[in-house]
């Protein structure tokens, strides 16, 4: 069963979009995007999330990253 999420589709797409924008404007590297979003992950695990969750958090970003990953050519 899939899991529902509690923000739209078209939220998630809205924002996505925005920052992908400013990546692609700023002709960024794939490495530099990668530490971008990486660092940017960090921030909000480290300024939002209390210290005692903060590992099972990473670990289950980690592994919804990984599960997302297209291993397949287009």
């Amino acid at each position: 069963m899939p899991i529902q999420s509690k923000y739209s589709s078209k939220q998630i797409e809205t924002i996505l979009d925005q920052v992908m924008d400013v990546l692609h404007d700023n002709e960024v590297s794939v490495d530099l995007s990668l530490m971008i979003l990486g660092n940017s992950i960090t921030h909000v695990i480290n300024s939002q999330v209390p210290t005692s969750q903060r590992k099972a958090i990473s670990d289950k970003f980690v592994k919804a990253l990984s599960a997302s990953i297209n291993l397949k050519d287009k």
